[in-house]
C-alpha cells in the first residue's frame, strides 16, 4: 500500500486539460522529484493532492483511503504538508511564533524547538519574520510545514530565487528532514536540486506522466529532451551567421542588470545586446529568468542594479508606453489577445501610437505579411486556433512599426505544425528589417534561426556567443540538465 497515491487524476479548466489520467505513487521514505515545462500541470497536481482542487475524475488515497472531498486543513492534520515557493509568514510575529501558529493545526507543540534546530533557525527564534533574508524565509517556510509533523512534505520550488551557496544550504536542510523519516515530493525547476535530492523523478507534460526514472535516466530520456529542448524537426540551419561589428549603438542593451521579486534574485548582473537586423536567442530552463528579462526590458519590473538602454539612451526611468517610442515592441508569453474583439480590432489597438489613417494602412501591411489574418480579419480572435492567435499577437506588436520585436515563448503550448508556422513568420519579420529577441524554451528551433545566443541559469548568463556552436546535443544538455550526456 502506497503512503499517498493518485489514481487516474483528470482535471479540466474550460477547454484546457490540466491533468489527464495521471497516476503517481509516493511510498514511505521516498524522495520524488516532479519536473515539467510551464503549463505541464505540476501546480494543479499539487493542489489536487492537497485538497485545494477537486478533480473531474480519479482518486487520491492516503494509506489506501480516499481523501477526495476532505478540506485542506483535514488533509494537513492527516500528515500531508506543503512548503510554498514564495514564503508568506506573519511578518510581525517572531520566527518561533510563526512555527507555533503552524503547529496549532495538530494541537501538538512538543517538537517546536527541534524544528527550529533542524532548519537552522534556533539562533533567530526571537527575530521578527519580516526582518529575515530570503534564505531564512525559505527555512521558516519549511519549519512551518514541518510543525504539522507531516509524513509527506511537498516542496514547491525550494531553490527559487536563491544563489548557488544558498541553494546548497537548503539542500542540506532538506536532507536532514528526509533523515527524520519524512517522504518528500520536490517540485523544482532548478535541476541541481532535483539531481542532488531525488531518488526517482517523474516528468509531466500536458497533464500526463511522460517519463520516470533516476535523475540521470530522465536527463538522458529522448522524450524529456524533446520537451525541454525541442525535437529539432525542421530546425536545420541553412547558414552560419556571425555578429558583425557596428558603429551604431545597439537597439537594445542590458548592462549588468539585476532584478528582484521581493528578496528573491531573479536576474543577477545580466548583460545583453541586440543589434539591427539580428535574431538573438535567449535560452534557459524554467525559472532561469527569461520572462523576468522581458519584464525589465519593457518596464514592467524595475531594475535593482544596472542599466537598460535603447538605441544608446538609458530608459530605466521611462514607463512601458514611453519605451515603445524607441522602436521596441513586445509580444508577451501567453499571447494576451482580446478574444471578444475581431482580428482587425486587435491590430488597431496595437497601433495606438499611429495616426488613424496610418494605423489602417499598417494593419493592411501586416495582413499581407500574415495571410491567415487577412482571411480572418472580421473573425473574433478568441475563436481562432492557438497558432493563429500567436500570429495575431505578433502582428499586433508589429503595429507600432518597431525596429526590435521581443517574442516571449512564442511556441509555448503550440502543436509542431503551429510552431513551424510561427517560425516561418519570424523569418518574414526578419526579412522586413526588424530585429528579433527570441526568448524561448524550444532551444533547437530557436537556435536554427538565431545569429547570436545567450543562456540563462538562475538569473545569470552562462553562455554568450554565436548560436550555431550551441545547437549541439551535449552543450544544450549541459545548459539545461547540468551535465553532458
Amino acid at each position: 500500500m502506497a503512503l499517498l497515491e493518485a489514481r487516474g487524476l483528470t482535471k479540466r479548466f474550460g477547454g484546457v486539460t490540466a491533468l489527464d489520467g495521471l497516476d503517481l505513487r509516493i511510498e514511505a521514505g521516498d524522495v520524488v522529484g516532479v519536473m515539467g515545462p510551464n503549463g505541464a500541470g505540476k501546480s494543479t497536481l499539487l493542489k489536487t493532492l492537497l485538497g485545494e482542487v477537486r478533480p473531474d475524475s480519479g482518486d487520491v488515497l492516503l494509506d489506501g483511503r480516499s481523501i477526495l472531498g476532505w478540506t485542506t486543513d483535514r488533509v494537513a492534520r492527516a500528515g500531508v504538508a506543503l512548503a510554498n515557493q514564495v514564503p508568506r509568514p506573519f511578518g510581525r510575529l517572531t520566527v518561533e511564533q510563526n512555527v507555533r501558529v503552524g503547529s496549532l493545526a495538530r494541537g501538538d507543540r512538543l517538537r517546536d524547538v527541534d524544528v527550529l534546530e533542524l532548519c537552522g533557525l534556533r539562533d533567530k527564534a526571537a527575530r521578527p519574520a519580516g526582518s529575515l533574508g530570503l534564505l531564512d524565509l525559505k527555512r521558516l517556510e519549511l519549519a512551518r510545514a514541518l510543525s504539522l509533523h507531516p509524513r509527506v512534505l511537498f516542496l514547491d520550488e525550494v531553490g527559487a530565487g536563491l544563489v548557488e551557496h544558498e541553494t546548497q544550504a537548503m539542500i542540506d536542510i532538506v536532507r536532514k528532514v528526509h533523515a527524520e523519516g519524512v517522504a518528500l515530493v520536490v517540485v523544482e525547476h532548478v535541476e541541481a536540486v532535483i539531481r542532488e535530492l531525488a531518488d526517482r523523478v517523474v516528468v509531466i507534460d500536458w497533464g500526463k506522466l511522460v517519463a520516470t526514472g533516476t535523475p540521470e535516466e530522465v536527463a538522458a530520456d529522448p522524450v524529456v529532451r524533446s520537451i525541454y529542448l525541442g525535437a529539432g524537426a525542421g530546425a536545420v540551419r541553412t547558414e552560419e551567421r556571425h555578429r558583425a561589428p557596428s558603429a551604431e549603438p545597439p537597439l537594445l542593451e542590458l548592462d549588468g542588470v539585476s532584478a528582484r521579486y521581493g528578496k528573491a534574485v531573479a536576474l543577477d548582473g545580466v548583460s545583453l545586446r541586440v543589434q539591427a537586423g539580428e535574431v538573438v536567442s535567449v535560452l534557459g530552463a524554467n525559472g532561469a529568468g527569461k520572462t523576468t528579462m522581458t519584464r525589465v526590458i519593457t518596464g514592467l519590473l524595475p531594475t535593482s542594479a544596472g542599466e537598460v538602454r535603447m538605441s544608446g539612451t538609458a530608459v530605466g526611468r521611462l514607463a512601458p508606453h514611453q519605451r515603445v517610442r524607441f522602436g521596441v515592441a513586445c509580444c508577451p508569453e501567453g499571447r494576451r489577445i482580446f478574444g471578444d474583439l475581431t482580428v482587425e480590432e486587435n491590430l488597431l489597438l496595437g497601433g495606438y501610437t499611429l495616426p488613424g489613417a496610418d494605423r489602417t494602412a499598417r494593419a493592411d501591411e501586416l495582413c499581407a505579411m500574415f495571410p491567415i489574418l487577412a482571411e480572418r480579419r472580421t473573425q473574433r480572435a478568441g475563436t481562432m486556433s492557438g497558432g493563429q492567435q500567436q500570429l495575431l499577437a505578433m502582428a499586433r506588436a508589429l503595429m507600432s512599426q518597431p525596429r526590435l520585436l521581443i517574442l516571449d515563448e512564442a511556441s509555448l503550448g503550440l502543436s509542431p505544425v503551429a510552431v513551424e508556422s510561427v517560425y516561418e513568420a519570424i523569418g518574414r519579420v526578419r526579412a522586413a528589417g526588424v530585429a528579433v529577441l527570441l526568448i524561448e524554451q524550444n532551444a533547437h528551433r530557436s537556435l536554427s534561426i538565431a545569429d547570436h545566443a545567450y543562456v540563462l541559469d538562475r538569473g545569470r548568463v552562462t553562455y554568450e556567443g554565436p548560436a550555431h556552436p550551441l545547437d549541439d546535443a551535449d552543450r544544450l544538455s549541459e545548459a539545461y540538465f547540468g551535465a553532458a550526456h
